[in-house]
């Protein structure tokens, strides 16, 4: 009988110990399936999620943030995050970032060359014909604009700006030959690194005063419509843009991420050309849905057009200002636009739009910035920078001619002596066509007014300041005063002096914070 009880004894603690065996292998059979379900939802090993990053933020997340942490419970989407970032490791310190990291935002930086007015020298000779233009022009240096931008190439390859803007009047009257050479400049430019864009001028389209010089003669040349411009030069801002609008030849190129140049075409040229412009209503529509977009993103829209927005002098009242001017500040302002800037009036401006006196300057109202010709004496372009505590700053230089002409081994006088020639030239033309208009006096004293009206002409067309009190003394101005006092161009030294009281080559501003 005990013996019977042992052997009870003996099968019961078997089958005790066999049953716990599979016990325990169902317990790691059950783990094993529920770690190979939960692969197996979460995809394949090799398949990309753009939530890579949060899976494995989630897989930190379960291996140190339980239901049985010090939170005491199950935790918030928000609450896990700001868990998860508390548990990451300490920034690394300076010096230690990987190249991604330390890569920071650059500000933007544009230069905006106007009225560049290239002329090509297939079309003259530099005969007797050219010189007659020349001299009866408001003085360009046409002569020597294929150097002069030969001398800008080299200032923007060492600049490095984000874009280089050629507001408009590209040409010096629409001559086909003349876009085609200006392109090829501008193509070496681009090769250089540098990102060119352009938008047509009064002068470049449907211009029936194209015109070739030989000897004596001048004679009609070849010119161009809106698709032969687009031809020539898509390749500078238009196959590039954002948005391009079907009725003009405008468009949006992408700065960076955070700003766009809307470049407007501002010229009228269906079916001729006129010096005045206007932005056509069916572009007004577009400009509002680019506006719309860039609000809604909050990115800063920076416009380029030909033609003035604002009232910019008085000397020249008519053919500047756009058209319908009204319209497209109230359209600009509404989106709270910093700034406009364009070219067509050949004089150096600033200005800040005031709908009524005695506004006060602080009031928001956009601002223009009016760029002077490239191809006139002091022969000087824009440069527009966004600063890194969020403002515009706009300066202007003149193109060093001199230093590139001695680097590039040239022996004309004329380049190696730039800024003195320019001078020179630009108040003899001037003086010279005063000097036709005065009659019936010495030469001696045409001479002396002629050459006071120059001189003030040029510091107008510069935008820097003129002492009138001083003008007024001089004996140049008396002679006017005696002889003329009733003439027209007297009247022109009295508006000069009255609208050259500030300095037009620096402006700036604070940029609007985005919401």
């Amino acid at each position: 009988m005990n013996r019977r009880k042992k052997n009870w004894l003996l099968v019961l603690i078997y089958t005790i110990m066999i049953l716990l065996c599979f016990g325990i292998v169902m317990v790691v059979d059950h783990l094993d399936t529920t770690d190979r379900d939960g692969k197996e939802t979460s995809g394949s090993p090799y398949e990309e999620s753009s939530d890579g990053p949060e899976q494995e933020q989630s897989t930190d997340d379960k291996e140190h943030i339980t239901p049985e942490t010090e939170t005491g419970g199950r935790m918030t989407e928000p609450e896990r995050k700001k868990e998860i970032r508390k548990r990451q490791p300490d920034k690394p310190a300076a010096g230690d970032e990987t190249e991604e990291e330390t890569e920071e935002y650059k500000p933007p930086v544009i230069v905006v060359a106007s009225d560049v007015h290239y002329y090509s020298p297939e079309l003259t000779d530099y005969g007797e014909a050219f010189e007659k233009m020349e001299k009866r022009d408001d003085g360009k240096l046409v002569h020597y604009i294929p150097q002069l931008m030969d001398a800008f190439t080299a200032e923007m390859e060492e600049l490095k700006p984000s874009a280089v803007i050629l507001s408009g009047d590209l040409t010096l009257n629409g001559e086909k030959a003349g876009h085609e050479a200006l392109a090829q400049k501008l193509e070496i430019l681009e090769e250089k690194g540098v990102k060119v864009l352009v938008i047509p001028g009064n002068h470049d389209i449907n211009n029936y005063f194209s015109a070739s010089y030989f000897g004596k003669e001048k004679k009609g040349a070849d010119i161009v419509d809106p698709n032969g411009f687009y031809d020539i030069y898509r390749r500078f801002g238009y196959d590039q843009a954002r948005s391009r609008d079907e009725d003009s030849l405008s468009y949006v190129y992408e700065l960076d991420e955070k700003n766009w140049l809307l470049m407007l075409d501002s010229a009228q040229y269906e079916p001729l050309n006129k010096v005045g412009g206007r932005i056509k209503e069916e572009t007004l529509a577009w400009m509002k849905e680019q506006l719309e977009e860039a609000r809604e993103l909050g990115i800063t829209v920076i416009p380029v057009a030909h033609h003035n927005l604002l009232k910019e002098s008085i000397l020249y009242p008519t053919d500047c200002t756009l058209e319908n001017s009204q319209n497209v500040i109230s359209l600009l302002e509404s989106y709270r636009i910093p700034l406009y800037i364009s070219g067509h009036l050949h004089l150096q401006r600033t200005k800040k739009h005031k709908p009524e006196p005695g506004v006060s300057g602080e009031a928001y109202h956009i601002s223009e910035v009016v760029a002077d010709s490239f191809a006139i004496s002091p022969c000087r372009y824009g440069i527009l920078k966004w600063t890194e505590d969020e403002r515009l700053v706009y300066t202007t230089k003149e193109t060093d001619v001199e230093r590139w002409a001695k680097g590039a081994g040239i022996s004309d006088k004329n380049l190696l002596q730039f800024k003195e020639y320019g001078t020179k030239f630009l108040i003899e033309v001037v003086s010279s066509q005063v000097s036709e208009r005065i009659k019936n006096l010495p030469d001696e004293q045409v001479e002396k007014m002629a050459e006071l009206y120059g001189d003030i002409n040029r510091a107008y067309c510069e935008g820097i300041p003129v002492d009138a009190k001083e003008i007024r003394s001089e004996e140049a101005f008396r002679l006017w005063e005696r002889n003329l006092p009733d003439s027209r161009m007297f009247d022109e030294i009295g508006i000069i002096l009255k609208d050259t009281g500030n300095d037009h080559n620096t402006w700036e501003c604070e940029l609007q914070k985005k919401e």
